[in-house]
């Protein structure tokens, strides 16, 4: 999943630390990567899930995905918004949202897929659950009347906004191993028909919203989630 420098605010530059597509959070938000600090060093370490990523990716083709991203998305299905994080701490206390797993429910229920539309008006305004079902519910009026308002309005508004979206579906999709590509698959997000299995099952399981005290132990919390058998690892 590499960074594209073409989005970039500075295009031929290196990435931007502080942009949240940056690879360092990106690792750190699937559950790759944690940052951990000892003896006033902040050390870089590899989770379980991050090291089969690594020792799989030089031979990842069409036929072995779904091996590695059946683990991925039970993985991500556990990844919550509200974390302990850098980019998860800002979060209201209310706020009980499993991003990813919210985003594959959503397009089951609407026949496996989304558009950048339904996903920045609807979608990813929810809190919890239950914002979560109704928004189901207004996107598919939408599909019917055909009128944008009864989306509602943008969450992301700026020039930019369809960059941002972007970066969203590639973690949702796990770099498009998961979902296709928009850019690809007629203007809509949809589940890749190789991953149908794999999304529904991981979509189905339901994580109880936690507390962690350190970046550490959510980010091992996901990688255990994952679920690797040892020859994996």
């Amino acid at each position: 999943m590499p960074y594209d420098v073409a989005r970039s605010a500075t295009p031929g530059k290196l990435p931007d630390p502080k942009r949240y597509r940056d690879g360092r959070q990106l690792f750190r938000t699937i559950g790759l990567v944690y940052e951990d600090a000892a003896q006033g060093l902040k050390r870089l370490h590899v989770t379980d899930l991050g090291n089969a990523v690594r020792r799989w990716r030089p031979v990842i083709n069409a036929s072995n995905a779904p091996v590695l991203g059946r683990h991925a998305a039970q993985a991500l299905a556990a990844c919550q918004l509200r974390n302990p994080t850098r980019e998860g701490v800002g979060y209201d206390s209310t706020v009980t949202v499993f991003p990813f797993a919210f985003i594959w429910r959503a397009m089951i229920a609407l026949e496996g897929n989304i558009s950048s539309d339904e996903l920045n008006r609807a979608i990813l305004k929810v809190q919890n659950e239950d914002d979560l079902e109704d928004a189901i519910k207004r996107i598919r009026r939408f599909r019917i009347d055909n009128d944008l308002t009864a989306l509602g309005d943008e969450t992301v508004s700026e020039q930019a906004k369809n960059d941002r979206l972007l970066v969203w579906m590639a973690w949702a999709s796990f770099g498009w191993t998961l979902i296709q590509d928009k850019r690809s698959a007629g203007g809509v997000y949809s589940i890749a028909p190789n991953s149908k299995r794999v999304v529904a099952d991981a979509a189905a399981i339901r994580h109880r919203h936690r507390e962690f005290i350190s970046e550490k132990e959510y980010v091992e919390y996901l990688s255990t989630c994952a679920g690797l058998p040892e020859d994996l690892r």
